[in-house]
């Protein structure tokens, strides 16, 4: 497996290329612009397991790299970490709702980016022996639902790739949003899980594909009722989602849970239509985080924690008003 260094900075290609063998990796290649590095991907010689991107670079620079390796079906779920000196909010939200898996910047922590390195492989290597990511992705777009239902296999837990909705990113890339956000001291935002009601029966009376075209409408359906707040949203497996607020807002959580249902009925999602079951997805309150007080998976449990704290309150729809 081979990985790619993209940089303009010859500086930064010696230095990547003397950390990189010390780390155990010999086998790399280095560009210095996006449109060398997209021929190297055309070419087609090399299988890369690990793209490291800078941002700022003349003519296409690495988010715009980032989403034109996206849109090749073979790369589609392979690792990019942005190597870069951007560290403000814009850059890190631009380059992860572009694809990015993880986010490093410069100047090189060696420790740092071999520990992100090893997630990144370990990353590539299961994603080869669960199934091969273009053979999913061409299973998704053309529909072959047999060969879908035959070859898909995930668990209830499993919290799968959800594709083509905007602003949507993967659990393991949330997380690493995060952490780099925890780096911004003091920034403040919200939190808002979402819930199918009873994802267990759900699971067991679809097939792997159909499981999955609900998530995907899910999905959707979070993204359009919230699409005028900037969130970013993510899957976690067992039909939870969760989604980012960047700012103060007032949340009427009794009419954003009605606008989804809304939403999901636009859909087609009605039970006896697209569905074997009624589908209702539950809203918990909103809740106000710190990235400087708490640690990424803890803001995700807690948002997550609110679902149920409603449900179990004895009122089943709260408002709330978040302050910067």
């Amino acid at each position: 497996m081979t990985l790619l260094v993209v940089d303009d900075d010859r500086n930064i290609l010696e230095v990547m290329s003397a950390i990189l063998p010390s780390l155990g990796y010999e086998d790399f290649l280095c560009a210095e612009s996006g449109e060398e590095a997209l021929s190297l991907i055309r070419e087609g010689r090399h299988q890369f397991s690990t793209f490291f991107l800078d941002i700022q670079m003349p003519g296409m620079d690495g988010i715009e790299l980032c989403g034109r390796i996206r849109a090749t079906l073979e790369h589609r779920n392979t690792p990019v970490i942005m190597l870069t000196a951007m560290k403000d909010k814009a850059h890190v939200d631009a380059a992860f709702l572009r694809g990015a898996t993880d986010y490093l910047t410069k100047p090189i922590d060696t420790t740092e980016l071999g520990a992100r390195l090893r997630v990144a492989q370990l990353l590539f290597a299961e994603q080869q022996r669960s199934m091969d990511a273009t053979r999913r992705e061409q299973i998704l777009r053309l529909g072959m639902n047999s060969i879908a239902d035959a070859e898909m296999r995930f668990d209830l837990a499993d919290p799968i790739a959800i594709y083509d909705v905007p602003r949507v990113i993967g659990s393991l890339e949330l997380e690493n949003y995060l952490h780099r956000l925890s780096r911004i001291k003091r920034f403040m935002f919200g939190a808002i899980g979402f819930r199918i009601d009873k994802p267990e029966s759900l699971f067991t009376l679809t097939t792997p594909l159909e499981f999955h075209g609900i998530l995907t409408d899910v999905a959707e359906a979070i993204f359009e009722t919230l699409r005028s707040f900037d969130v970013i949203i993510s899957y976690l497996g067992n039909g939870e989602f969760v989604a980012l607020l960047p700012r103060a807002l007032h949340f009427d959580v009794e009419q954003i849970e009605l606008d989804l249902a809304m939403k999901l009925r636009e859909f087609g999602l009605v039970e006896g239509d697209t569905v074997p079951m009624e589908l209702r997805v539950k809203v918990g309150t909103p809740t106000k985080m710190s990235m400087f007080k708490t640690d990424p998976q803890h803001m995700i449990a807690r948002a997550l924690a609110q679902v149920d704290a409603d449900r179990t309150s004895g009122s089943k729809f709260k408002s709330t008003f978040l302050v910067a």
